[in-house]
C-alpha cells in the first residue's frame, strides 16, 4: 500500500480512544434494568442525538451500525474497502429475496455499495446494470430453485453466501494481502462451523455438501473423507492453522464456543497490523471492533431483558477493543 490511507489512519487513531473497554461492558452488565441499560449506553457513546427517554435500542444500534458503515464508505479510497461493504449487500439481498418469497416488505438503512431498490427489481424479473454479475446468477439460481419449489431459508442464505464470497474473492485485490487472508480464513471457519453443526444435528453428509463455500484453503475432500469419523478430521486438519481449534470443539461440538473463537480470531488479525499507518488494517480494524461493540452490547442487552444470568451472558461475550 502507498501513503494513500495515512491521513484516514490518523483520524482512526484519535477515534480508537472513544471505543468501549472493559469497565464500560461490566457496567452495563451489572444494570438491573433495560431503561438503567439505555442510560449507560448512551453514557459511552451510543446513539449520542437520541433522546434518553425513548428507550429505543433498535434506533441506538442502527445509529451505530450506520455510523460505522459511513466511516467505511468514507474511508474508501481507490475502493480498498469494497470487500467490507459489500458484505452488506448480500446481506441485504437475502432479506430482499425473503421479503420476495414470503410476499412482504423489506427495507434497509444500511447499504453497502449497491441500491437495495436495484435488487428487488432484479428478484421482479428486471434487469440491472449496476448490480455485480454475481449477485445476478444468485438471483437467478434461487428463482429457478422457486419456480421447481425447491427454495428454502437455507439455500437461499447459502446460495447468496456462495456468490458474495467469489465477488469478495476478486475485489480484494483492491485491498491488500491481508484482507485476502482474511476472507480465506473467514470461508474455511464457515465450512468448519457447518461441518460441525451437520454432524452435531447427525444430518446426512450431503447437507454439508450443499452448504460447503469453495475459496478456502480445507479442500471439500477434507470434509467429505472424515465425514464418518471426528478423529479422522482432527488428523486431516493437524497440518493446517485450524488445528487447536478443531482439537478444542471437534469432540464436543460446542458451536457457541467456536464461534467466540473465530470472532475473535479474525478480529486479531487486523489488530495485530492496527499500527500499519500505509494499509487499510487501521481502518478495517476499528470498523470490525465497533461492529463487535454492537454485536456484544445487543447481547447484554437482550439478556438484561429476558433476565439471563450475567454469567451466561460472559460466556458468549467477544473479546473487545481494551
Amino acid at each position: 500500500m502507498s501513503d494513500k490511507f495515512v491521513f484516514q489512519n490518523a483520524k482512526i487513531k484519535h477515534m480508537e480512544s472513544k471505543l468501549i473497554t472493559s469497565q464500560s461492558v461490566q457496567r452495563l452488565i451489572e444494570c438491573s434494568s433495560k431503561e438503567d441499560a439505555f442510560k449507560v449506553l448512551l453514557e459511552m457513546g451510543f446513539g449520542s442525538s437520541i433522546p434518553v427517554e425513548t428507550n429505543d435500542f433498535d434506533t441506538l444500534f442502527n445509529h451505530e451500525e450506520e455510523n460505522a458503515l459511513n466511516l467505511l464508505k468514507e474511508f474508501n479510497v481507490g475502493s480498498a474497502l469494497d470487500a467490507f461493504l459489500v458484505e452488506v449487500d448480500y446481506l441485504n439481498l437475502k432479506s430482499v429475496f425473503k421479503a420476495h418469497a414470503t410476499n412482504t416488505d423489506f427495507s434497509s438503512t444500511l447499504i453497502g455499495l449497491y441500491d437495495v431498490n436495484e435488487m428487488k427489481a432484479l428478484v421482479d424479473g428486471v434487469e440491472s446494470e449496476n448490480l455485480p454479475l454475481e449477485m445476478k446468477e444468485a438471483v437467478s439460481k434461487l428463482l429457478e430453485l422457486e419456480k421447481a419449489e425447491k427454495l428454502s431459508p437455507r439455500i437461499i442464505d447459502v446460495t447468496v453466501d456462495r456468490a458474495m464470497f467469489k465477488q469478495i474473492l476478486s475485489l480484494v485485490k483492491k485491498s491488500g494481502n491481508l484482507a485476502k487472508r482474511y476472507y480465506i480464513k473467514k470461508i474455511d471457519y464457515l465450512n468448519i462451523l457447518s461441518f460441525l453443526r451437520v454432524k452435531k444435528l447427525s444430518l446426512p453428509l450431503e447437507f454439508f455438501v450443499t452448504s460447503f463455500i469453495d475459496g478456502g484453503t480445507l479442500d471439500k475432500d477434507v470434509f467429505v473423507n472424515s465425514f464418518d469419523s471426528m478423529e479422522k478430521f482432527k488428523e486431516l486438519t493437524k497440518p493446517t492453522e485450524f488445528r487447536e481449534t478443531v482439537e478444542k470443539v471437534a469432540d464436543s461440538k460446542d458451536i457457541v464456543a467456536l464461534e467466540v473463537s473465530i470472532d475473535n480470531d479474525l478480529l486479531k488479525m487486523f489488530r495485530d497490523e492496527f499500527n500499519d499507518l500505509f494499509s487499510i488494517a487501521p481502518i478495517v480494524n476499528y470498523y470490525l471492533t465497533k461492529r463487535t461493540e454492537i454485536k456484544l452490547t445487543k447481547l447484554i442487552v437482550a439478556g438484561i431483558k429476558n433476565h439471563v444470568d450475567p454469567q451466561l451472558i460472559r460466556e458468549r461475550m467477544r473479546e473487545i477493543y481494551a
